[in-house]
């Protein structure tokens, strides 16, 4: 397999963009990071500033091609001006908008602006459950409250904007045994897609040095390591506007730019991105501290990752 650009113009602009408005959430499940990062006694809430919202959409919305896709550290749902946010987006044209939620909001007049003004072209609802008592143990929150919030949203989907795509998903750890055939089974026949996630650690940003601090990584037959495609498929951006080149770092550790002081496609083409990259390339995965102790390479496939699973939902060729 070739590792780079699926398209000339991607070396212009990413095919994808992540962001994370805000760096806080209502949950708290076990194989996120996010129970830790909010531990530490210098962490304080904090959500995108609108000024810097702008800026990124417009970017953006002068690249076609690009996706955005809202989630990484946070739950979007929470920042108080979502609404606004996705409306300017739209109004510049951006299209597909992609939010992963875990639910709890996702409920009453914000599920029903969201779907009669078609705000979001994919909604990605992350259950990681399919009973109570294992939903309890995975994300610390109620099971029915989001199953109802779900159903809600699919029949106000099929009612104000049936072109609007939900995917649920959930990821195949221990506390799931025995459930996951019967949440595939239940769901896809109501919902647009259902992915199966593979738990593959958290080492890179929990700084442990074990192979998987959590205990929860599935035993793999030892392969070859891959470039990431992150350096070629996704731009992700902090709630603080600190561009990183991985979307599983809480800490910038990975920081590569600043959206405050630069633009994307600046730090996109930048001469710290390419040497990234050519790292990668030669295989010299050891030169980078942050990609030497990573486990979650496995899960970035170049012929199977989150493009694969939109263009299933929205039809059309997303590389």
């Amino acid at each position: 397999m070739e590792y780079g650009f699926a398209s000339p113009k991607h070396r212009e602009f990413p095919p994808m963009v992540v962001v994370s408005i805000v760096n806080f959430c209502n949950l708290r499940c076990v194989h996120c990071h996010y129970p830790r990062f909010a531990a530490r006694p210098d962490f304080r809430r904090h959500s995108m500033e609108w000024d810097l919202w702008q800026k990124l959409c417009d970017e953006i919305a002068a690249h076609p091609w690009a996706i955005l896709n809202l989630g990484t550290d946070g739950e979007p749902l929470l920042h108080k001006r979502l609404l606004d946010m996705l409306r300017y987006a739209k109004a510049q044209g951006i299209s597909p908008i992609n939010i992963t939620t875990n639910g709890v909001r996702l409920e009453g007049e914000l599920a029903e602006t969201l779907l009669r003004e078609g705000l979001l072209d994919v909604i990605n609802i992350s259950l990681d459950a399919f009973s109570e008592e294992a939903y309890r143990r995975i994300r610390g929150g109620s099971y029915k409250r989001v199953l109802r919030n779900t159903l809600y949203l699919i029949e106000l989907r099929d009612r104000l904007n049936p072109r609007a795509k939900i995917q649920v998903n959930i990821i195949d750890q221990p506390e799931v045994s025995g459930e996951l055939e019967r949440f595939v089974e239940y769901w896809t026949p109501r919902v647009d897609n259902v992915l199966v996630r593979t738990f593959y650690g958290a080492t890179s940003v929990t700084g442990a040095t074990g192979p998987d601090p959590t205990g929860k990584q599935k035993a793999f037959e030892p392969v070859e390591r891959w470039p990431c495609q992150q350096f070629w498929r996704r731009f992700n951006v902090a709630d603080d506007g600190v561009a990183r080149f991985c979307v599983d770092d809480w800490y910038n550790v990975t920081r590569v730019g600043d959206l405050r002081e630069a633009t994307v496609a600046e730090i996109w083409q930048g001469a710290e991105y390419e040497r990234l990259r050519e790292l990668h390339r030669t295989g010299q995965f050891h030169k980078i501290p942050y990609c030497a102790k990573c486990t979650e390479w496995q899960g970035m496939k170049w012929d199977y990752d989150y493009f694969v699973a939109l263009e299933k939902m929205l039809g059309r060729k997303m590389l």
